[in-house]
């Protein structure tokens, strides 16, 4: 009677962090759906501003034709730092578009693959908002001019370490994640040769504890 009472009990218990684990695994995709969605909006509004930074550039451009310039060009084309805002500000560009290509593109059912997916989608992301960043503090030394360079040097200063801070903070979480599930799969591994009771406990508990994770960085 005590063997039936503890074998009906383990069952009930099985089914309910069974039940647990697949609500829990429905927010993790609604989790990650909301995720693709945000990079998608935030890709579409990247590649809108660089797009309309190019043609709005402090001086606007020469209109009538001057021996060695180019008719259109900017007034501020041969300046370093135009140049460097242009490189990256167009980099900003092409990278959004990408992500919005492929997001319009593929469509991921599996939710291994859609984490994958979604992994380097955050990663392009990190990439455009640095370069629309450079490519922001860059033209602040062309608007502040000579004389006012120390608001450039302050727009430097504060976006570097607003950034670099962000980024950094990012890679940390996704660094320890990585960790997190390496150790369980340890576990998992460690625990396949134990009895066979032990593995039906352990599978339960593994398959819930492995979804439940209010965040997590991809």
């Amino acid at each position: 009677h005590d063997v039936e009472s503890q074998l009906q009990h383990r069952r009930q218990t099985g089914f309910r962090v069974r039940k647990i684990a697949k609500n829990v695994k429905k927010l993790h995709i609604s989790g990650l759906n909301n995720a693709i969605n945000n990079a998608t909006v935030v890709a579409v509004l990247i590649a809108t501003v660089a797009f309309a930074a190019i043609f709005t550039v402090p001086g606007q451009y020469i209109e009538e034709k001057t021996d060695g310039v180019s008719l259109g060009e900017a007034h501020i084309a041969r300046k370093a730092s135009f140049i460097i805002f242009f490189l990256f500000d167009s980099m900003a560009l092409f990278i959004s578009i990408a992500v919005v290509v492929v997001q319009t593109s593929v469509v991921v059912i599996e939710q291994k693959a859609k984490k994958q997916l979604m992994f380097w989608i955050n990663k392009l992301m990190w990439a455009a908002c640095l370069s629309i960043s450079i490519s922001f503090i860059s033209l602040t030394y062309v608007v502040v001019g000579e004389k006012e360079r120390g608001l450039a040097i302050y727009a430097t200063v504060i976006g570097s370490t607003i950034m670099l801070t962000t980024i950094g903070s990012m890679c940390y979480c996704v660094v320890r994640h990585r960790l997190e599930e390496s150790r369980m799969r340890s576990i998992r591994r460690a625990e396949t040769h134990s009895h066979s009771y032990s593995m039906s406990v352990a599978s339960d508990t593994e398959l819930y504890g492995e979804n439940y994770k209010r965040m997590y960085a991809v």
